[in-house]
């Protein structure tokens, strides 16, 4: 019994169905061999129907996983088998098809060649293979190991992995290469090096565990040292995974199971981006991932069905960092929470991966511990590591499911997130996290991501009613700032920019609120004043914002921009920077000509019979003397 799964285009694995596999001859004749998955529901329904394929595209993923790529149409395919003996049967049926095809166009190459030589020496193409053996792990066998590991191919990898799993094997060759590291044989450790190196190259996960399991971990990370292509550099991989302060346990984990799975996923990324780095191929990597993938499906489902654990992860992420509650606790308790908050993080980008079902599950459940109440204060913290956690954790629940924190937002107490959101936005000096924040409030307010109405229009109304006042204050305070404790110009000026940033993507989004709300409070004017600030920045951000509500194209917009001779800013920042090849330049120039193509007869009427003694003096592109023209006309 098996589960068929086949990769999507967005990475994903889907799922094709449950049914049973068999092997059998496939595709209307008796001269291919392949597997055959029929519908558990439907015996009379074919899942799947292929070939088993010569060429080298079949691997196994633990005890009850089959892969490979289809070389025909190159869709990958997995088959999840209920039960290891299952899976282990079928793939002693592929190795055997496999033997048996190579053999044959072995035989086949050999007559047209007249010639019966085998020149490699070490495994042979027909039944030697049955008969080869691994050599005993001993100091003189190693250069023949090497090369027996180093030349495997589909055929004899099986065998090399169960010959090295067997009990004592890898045990031997630690004990020798502990003997030569005392000794300082240079030249076997260089050996040992390229063995493990062919043995992860294998691409075994059940191998690649066990080199990585706790017994096994640093004398494997030991060889691997000794790159024979770095001897004259030292690399201390162990001294690096030996180091204490690499894993926090923000909350006790319980499960002995889960924590090897969190330690081998580390040391899996180590292998893979670091030790490896330079040798690994697209296949090894390949496998590393799903091994790792496959880890974090464990992970998150055992941390998800330990409602405890969750709670006392969420009390730890609530507690007040105060130096009365450090003492009563005996402990830094400021650097427990802040790892509580980046354990919540790291929990939630290894369940993005995750198929939609096991994603949502896991979303739903953390939500309901109550997520938001904690990242509420998180970004009210003091510690940035806490507030930059908080906004990160916030993002990627909006990439999922943005209907989750909008909910939180308009409950009664959901109010305060929106507030700190905001208030965050304006003070902090942390340009990273002003950056982020904004990008929290795009995707909170985005129209085409909006499900229920009712939802839709009770959130912009709390934004609209009670929260746009505040994002634009730093457009109605003159206050100047200072060093000692207050806000400083430069973080103003950020905040300005993010917040013209806001009001451009409002435009887009929120007609007509925003129009109600900019007409009252008349945004356009206090905007367009910053085109006399020296931050280009602004400038740009100030003539985006001016962009944008010209290509909305509606009456109060160009009507305002009449009345108030909002062009007179723009006209002045174009002197400044005629024949300049720069940002405010290029801005300027596709604001106009925008105006000339989409035919805006108010405005071209305006800046025309204001300006024309300006526009025709500029010859060095044609878009001022085109608007005159068509004014003309």
């Amino acid at each position: 019994r098996v589960k068929l799964y086949v990769l999507g285009g967005d990475g994903q694995w889907d799922d094709r169905g449950t049914g049973y596999v068999s092997y059998q001859f496939v595709q209307g004749n008796g001269a291919v061999e392949g597997l055959r998955v029929t519908s558990e529901a439907d015996d009379s329904k074919d899942l799947l129907m292929t070939k088993i394929f010569e060429e080298d595209v079949f691997q196994r993923q633990g005890d009850t996983i089959v892969t490979w790529t289809n070389p025909e149409t190159r869709e990958d395919v997995a088959l999840s088998f209920q039960e290891a003996d299952g899976a282990k049967e079928i793939w002693n049926i592929i190795c055997q098809v496999q033997s048996r095809l190579r053999k044959n166009s072995s035989e086949e190459c050999d007559t047209e060649n007249n010639s019966g030589n085998n020149s490699s020496g070490v495994l042979h193409n027909s039944d030697d293979f049955y008969e080869m053996s691994l050599p005993q792990p001993e100091m003189e066998n190693l250069e023949k190991l090497q090369e027996i590991v180093s030349s495997a191919t589909s055929v004899t990898r099986d065998r090399i992995v169960d010959g090295v799993m067997q009990d004592g094997y890898l045990a031997k060759i630690y004990q020798i290469f502990r003997t030569c590291e005392d000794l300082e044989m240079e030249q076997s450790l260089h050996t040992l090096f390229k063995i493990f190196k062919g043995l992860i190259m294998l691409n075994e996960p059940s191998l690649i565990e066990l080199c990585l399991s706790d017994q096994n971990v640093l004398d494997t990370m030991g060889i691997l040292e000794y790159d024979p292509e770095y001897s004259n550099h030292t690399v201390k991989h162990r001294e690096y995974l030996k180091n204490p302060n690499l894993f926090k346990e923000a909350v006790p984990i319980k499960s002995p199971a889960i924590l090897f799975k969190i330690h081998l996923n580390f040391r899996l990324t180590y292998l893979k981006d670091v030790v490896m780095a330079r040798y690994i191929d697209d296949v090894s990597f390949s496998t590393i991932r799903e091994l790792i993938l496959l880890n974090n499906v464990e992970i998150i489902a055992q941390i998800q069905s330990d409602s405890a654990m969750l709670e006392e992860l969420f009390e730890l992420c609530r507690s007040p960092s105060t130096p009365k509650a450090e003492a009563k606790n005996g402990m830094n308790l400021s650097e427990k929470k802040r790892n509580g908050f980046l354990f919540l993080r790291e929990l939630l980008e290894i369940a993005k991966p995750l198929q939609l079902p096991p994603q949502m599950a896991f979303f739903r459940s953390i939500s309901s511990h109550g997520l938001f109440s904690i990242l509420q204060n998180g970004v009210n913290s003091e510690d940035n590591t806490i507030v930059s956690a908080s906004t990160d954790i916030m993002l990627c629940t909006l990439n999922h499911d943005p209907q989750l924190l909008r909910s939180y937002i308009n409950s009664e107490e959901g109010d305060n997130l929106l507030k700190n959101l905001i208030q965050g936005l304006l003070f902090f000096q942390d340009v990273g996290l002003k950056a982020q924040i904004t990008e929290i409030l795009r995707c909170l307010f985005d129209s085409t991501t909006f499900g229920c109405p009712v939802e839709r229009d009770g959130l912009l109304e709390t934004f609209y009613l009670h929260h746009m006042d505040t994002l634009m204050s730093p457009f109605t305070s003159e206050d100047s700032f200072t060093e000692d404790g207050e806000l400083r110009k430069e973080c103003w000026d950020c905040a300005r920019k993010h917040v013209v940033e806001l009001l451009s993507f409002c435009i887009e989004h929120h007609e007509p609120r925003v129009m109600l709300y900019m007409k009252r409070h008349d945004v356009l004017h206090k905007v367009l004043k910053l085109f006399r600030q020296p931050n280009k920045h602004l400038v740009l951000a100030a003539l985006k914002f001016l962009r944008q509500c010209v290509g909305a194209n509606n009456s109060f917009y160009n009507r305002s921009i009449v009345k108030n001779d909002l062009f007179s800013g723009v006209v002045h920042l174009l002197k400044q920077h005629l024949y300049r090849n720069n940002l405010v330049n290029s801005a300027i120039i596709e604001l106009f000509d925008h105006i000339r193509v989409k035919n805006m007869k108010i405005l071209i009427k305006y800046i025309v019979e204001k300006y024309r003694q300006v526009f025709e003096h500029i010859d060095y592109v044609e878009t001022f003397k085109l608007i005159i023209i068509k004014y003309d006309q």
